[in-house]
């Protein structure tokens, strides 16, 4: 048999998918190069917004291929919807991941949506410079917009010991990168008495050279600044990437009440300035809602206002999709077109500040650890604060090298940077 795998959304589903293809390699099944070639198109779904929803669904019904099996989220909570969408394929919820094998030596279709399993354990790493490793599953968030939380569930999180373990593992093995994925890694450990400092003093007290990259983590609650400074803390060693995903979702303290936000616009805009004060090359990365339900002008303008004065390098901005079993479907939203016009002028603002954060890079000397080719003419290439570079000429005997670059342009996504000549 031969299986080939598909994967949408987040880290954490991509580092399930790892997890899915050592099983399946474990139980005798090989993994086909397409789904053209594959007895069993397995599809690892995301859930968290309708427009990735529906290409999962295209994907999922257009193969060329008579078994699918669809796990993911969306398998956890919309398996009605797959079964309306693709009555033929197999419906196997994350915990339940570890059946897969079984069921397709079986034959038949199948559907597993216990949520008494636990789901399948880290994939121990085995190529290139990077390597994820989910620290916990679920959140302890009631954000009345998520359907993703209702599909992991309430907070799960991995010993300390048990990731420093995994990530000291790669790091001998080869792994330059270290990602840690959760759906917020700002409450790990907090439903066993730890806390993501000591997680990230275990890993970095690993020896080697590496670095570890911290997932999204929502900010900290002026109420509690000593969480706040212990994390920043953390973040002074040198084996911890100078760079923060922290969500604002919204400027107005309206909104992100109605949201179920447990922070305010105050709390966001304090951790980016400690943040700053203490590692002012620090990349601050943010996600933001546009259109969330009740949102009037004015909020949207207190969202501007609050990019503008943070100026974040990174600005995700995503129109509000409502998501069934969630309290936000149910209320009255906003016009489409309001949506669309909202974001474009964001998006705007976003090039602007992205843009000048970058050009301030520009005609300096840096250091670079170079990943691989980009193009065929460049090769990325990350900094220290998580930056990413292009770097030309393109050289393989660089690869998996920290060398020194100078930055001649940039855009607002990106350096472009030369070799430096010594």
């Amino acid at each position: 048999m031969k299986a080939y795998v598909k994967t949408f959304g987040c880290e954490q589903n991509r580092a399930d998918t790892e997890s899915m293809l050592t099983l399946l390699s474990a139980s005798g099944i090989s993994l086909a190069p397409s789904e053209e070639s594959a007895d069993v198109v397995i599809v690892n779904s995301c859930t968290v917004r309708g427009e990735t929803e529906r290409k999962v669904l295209r994907y999922a019904s257009s193969v060329p291929c008579r078994r699918v099996i669809i796990t993911g989220c969306m398998a956890a909570v919309q398996p009605a919807l797959i079964r309306a969408k693709v009555p033929s394929a197999s419906i196997v919820s994350p915990n339940n991941a570890a059946s897969i094998p079984s069921i397709i030596r079986e034959g038949s279709r199948a559907v597993e949506l216990s949520r008494d399993r636990d789901g399948l354990p880290p994939a121990p790493f085995s190529r290139g410079l990077t390597y994820t490793i989910p620290i916990s599953r679920g959140c302890t968030g009631s954000c009345s917009y998520c359907i993703v939380r209702l599909a992991r569930g309430p907070l799960k999180s991995s010993p300390p010991a048990f990731v420093a373990a995994l990530a000291e593992e790669a790091v001998r093995a080869g792994a330059y990168e270290i990602r840690l994925a959760a759906q917020d890694t700002g409450v790990y450990g907090a439903d066993i008495g730890s806390s993501l400092p000591e997680l990230l003093r275990a890993v970095t007290s690993i020896d080697g050279a590496f670095r570890v990259r911290v997932g999204m983590l929502n900010p900290p609650p002026a109420s509690n600044p000593a969480q706040l400074c212990a994390l920043v803390d953390a973040y002074l060693s040198e084996k911890v990437y100078r760079f923060v995903h922290m969500p604002l979702q919204s400027g107005s303290g309206t909104i992100l009440e109605a949201m179920g936000r447990r922070y305010s616009p105050e709390d966001f805009l304090g951790a980016v300035s400690l943040f700053r004060g203490r590692l002012p090359d620090i990349t601050i990365a943010t996600d933001i809602i546009v259109g969330y339900p009740g949102e009037s002008q004015d909020d949207f303008g207190m969202t501007v206002a609050a990019v503008l004065k943070s100026r974040p390098d990174k600005i995700h901005i995503a129109r509000f999709s409502p998501r069934p079993h969630t309290a936000a479907a149910s209320l009255p939203q906003v016009h489409e077109l309001v949506k669309k016009r909202r974001s474009r002028e964001l998006a705007s603002v976003k090039r602007e500040v992205q843009l000048s954060n970058n050009e301030r890079w520009l005609g300096r000397s840096v250091e670079v650890f170079i990943f691989g080719a980009s193009g065929g003419r460049a090769m990325a290439a990350r900094m220290d604060n998580y930056k990413p570079v292009l770097v030309t000429p393109c050289s393989r005997e660089l690869f998996g090298k920290r060398i020194a670059v100078d930055v001649d342009s940039c855009t607002p996504f990106s350096l472009r940077a030369s070799v430096t000549r010594r």
